[in-house]
């Protein structure tokens, strides 16, 4: 932390402010001791009015931006978690409102700048189909056009108060990530204590954010190898793109993370998914990202004015693609290393519980290393699994249609739904080419194109078919849950409160670690639902502690929207994740291979369990789950795999194409 005196942080916040870290400059009151902050704030404006007599037009809406910052962070959750009694930053906060709204009338123009520059901010995450953007367009309604940062701040926490996220929060209904590289901010004032990226998101963050390309330039320009040979670097520059990406994260929860040792507060990096099945490769990937994290925030350490910059280590875990054998390899050594870990393209109870066990026998060597360990996470990506195992049975839909009433008929039908649907002509051509109609339909019911059975197109065609409505509609009901299943038997495998104690025992038993040690391996593993398609994925998965639901932009949106109808009452989801499935539910999807497959585990991993203690029989879970050779060849694993890869492709010749650029413009 910083032993700075008033004097001495105002003289450094007003230097990171005129170098242009109006984060750093803000977030430093949350890395200082704080019972003298009113005072601090009042000599800061007073040193602000000063500065802003000289007329420089960007100073002065930095200084409201700054101002801005401080604010939500003390109308935000951010004080509180950072240790400030509440008393403490009700009255820094009634001292900032006086003293902004006196800077207010020093440049108004600039004030109106910083506010419509922060609520734009908001609305381009995810273009406005986000949580921050449903609350910019509340604080604008509540603000009626006057733009003032003092406004600002105040509807800015009336709004953030109103939000269902802020109340789970509080009410320790559950911890939430962003799943997301864009709008993190926003989102930590909330709360929000993890963030979650992959290919696909980073590739987007490029996309929002045109200065990350000037960026990255940049930095190509500093690589004479990458600017002579860019296809033989485009690893190289992918992996520095990606950690671009990351680095205004990073920044955003460096102070929290520090407060809270990175037992919260991380962020997620994923490795590249070309070498996921080389453990020796991705594990020198990681530790090199790791490295350039370390390094980086080392140096924005100084700029929060932490007294022993880089002293706690990145808050950062690797993303470890569970696609194969070689993730429980890299899982183990890079916990070891006291590097965490976020298992991801997980998808059945066997994986994600085998992987959670090798999180701890890493964790284990590390503290008898003397090593720190973080808070990691096992993904569980339900909504993936859903879009799968709905893809499989629209499949298989037609292939009965084909059964009853002939191979023509079966296509007719699936070329009437492509239409209905609105599919590209060249998809609607390839279904008049030569194939049987399985393959086809696979295509046309893709979740890209169909993304629930009880579409009214698809419905229609079901009955065309003389097949049952009701039966359709009863399977979309049931296999939209499926996810949610695999979260809750995970969870409850390791966090029902009988089983955290056997948990305990069994790591002292079987690494030799204290009590304590023990409990602090298994309490520093979160359940990370994740891929959710409808709000019910995370109400139907919240608990606490141990569970952090990581949200899609659009999906926060709809979590809040679900909270606004009438009749909906959230105490009724409260430790849902520990509820027992609903009568016959399970039944019924047992008649769905895959579901079986991803829901049951093997004979090995059950007695293990069953040495534990945490199940009273090897047949408890069933024994029909995939076995670990097995984990490559699952449809969901290939799936993402096959996505990630091609986002990866997609964004490393990008960033091939921008370093080719620099030496020839016309390229």
């Amino acid at each position: 932390m910083s032993k700075f005196t008033v004097s001495q942080s105002v003289d450094h916040i007003v230097r990171q402010l005129k170098d242009g870290f109006t984060l750093a400059a803000a977030d430093h009151i949350l890395v200082r001791d704080s019972d003298d902050l009113p005072l601090l704030i009042e000599d800061l404006c007073r040193r602000a009015r000063n500065e802003m007599t000289g007329g420089q037009r960007d100073l002065a809406e930095n200084i409201f931006i700054m101002a801005i910052r401080i604010g939500l962070n003390l109308v935000g959750r951010d004080a509180e978690i950072a240790g400030m009694r509440p008393e403490v930053a009700e009255r820094s906060a009634s001292t900032l409102m006086k003293e902004v709204r006196a800077l207010e009338e020093t440049d108004a123009s600039s004030a109106v700048s910083a506010v419509e520059s922060f609520i734009m901010g908001m609305e381009g995450v995810n273009s406005c189909d986000s949580l921050p953007g449903y609350m910019a367009e509340k604080i604008r309604s509540r603000l009626a056009g006057s733009l003032s940062p003092s406004a600002f701040i105040r509807a800015f926490g009336e709004v953030a108060r109103g939000t269902v996220y802020w109340r789970m929060v509080e009410e320790r209904y559950c911890k939430f990530g962003n799943d997301y590289a864009r709008g993190l901010e926003i989102l930590r004032h909330l709360g929000f204590s993890q963030v979650s990226t992959n290919p696909v998101l980073a590739a987007r963050a490029f996309d929002e954010d045109p200065s990350l390309r000037s960026q990255l330039a940049v930095e190509i320009k500093k690589h004479e190898d990458w600017m002579s040979d860019p296809e033989a670097h485009r690893d190289d520059m992918a992996l520095s793109a990606t950690l671009m990406a990351l680095w205004p994260n990073l920044e955003v929860f460096r102070p929290l993370a520090v407060r809270m040792q990175n037992l919260d507060y991380m962020i997620s990096f994923q490795l590249n998914p070309n070498i996921a099945e080389d453990a020796e490769a991705s594990l020198e990937n990681a530790k090199l990202a790791h490295g350039l994290a370390a390094r980086h925030l080392a140096e924005y350490d100084q700029h929060l004015g932490l007294s022993n910059p880089g002293a706690v280590p990145p808050n950062i875990v690797l993303k470890v693609a569970g696609s194969s054998k070689a993730a429980r390899t890299i899982t183990r050594e890079l916990n070891a290393a006291g590097i965490g870990t976020n298992n991801t393209v997980v998808y059945t109870v066997g994986q994600e519980i085998r992987l959670i066990l090798d999180s701890f026998e890493g964790k284990a060597r590390a503290l008898k290393a003397g090593k720190p360990i973080t808070r990691t996470y096992e993904t569980n990506m339900g909504g993936r699994l859903v879009s799968h195992l709905r893809e499989i049975e629209a499949t298989k839909i037609f292939a009965r249609i084909r059964d009853l009433h002939g191979e023509a008929r079966a296509l007719n039908l699936l070329k009437i739904l492509a239409k209905d649907l609105g599919l590209s002509v060249d998809l609607l051509q390839l279904l008049d080419g030569p194939g049987t109609v399985e393959p086809k339909a696979d295509r046309v019911c893709a979740y890209s194109n169909l993304r629930y059975l009880t579409h009214p197109s698809f419905l229609k065609m079901v009955e065309e078919a003389g097949l049952r409505r009701n039966d359709v509609e009863q399977l979309e009901n049931d296999i939209r849950k499926a996810g949610t299943l695999v979260a809750r038997r995970v969870y409850q495998t390791f966090y029902t409160q009988e089983n955290r104690d056997r948990w305990v025992g069994y790591l002292q038993r079987q690494y030799g670690v204290t009590g304590p040690q023990a409990r602090s391996i298994l309490e520093s593993v979160d359940v990370l639902p994740a891929s959710k398609r409808i709000p019910e994925d995370t109400y139907d998965t919240l608990a606490y502690p141990n569970m952090c639901n990581t949200e899609f932009p659009n999906q926060a949106r709809a979590v809040q929207l679900f909270a606004e109808k009438g009749g909906f009452g959230l105490a009724d989801y409260k430790n849902a994740a520990l509820e027992s499935p609903e009568a016959g539910l399970v039944e019924r999807l047992s008649g769905l291979a895959e579901f079986v497959r991803s829901y049951e585990i093997t004979s090995e991993l059950a007695k293990a369990l069953v040495s534990v203690g945490v199940i009273p029989s090897v047949e408890s879970y069933g024994l029909r789950g995939i076995l670990e050779e097995q984990w490559p060849e699952f449809g969901s694993v290939l799936k993402t795999m096959a996505e990630f890869r091609a986002a990866y492709e997609h964004f490393a010749s990008q960033c091939v194409d921008l370093a080719r650029k620099q030496t020839d413009p016309d390229k």
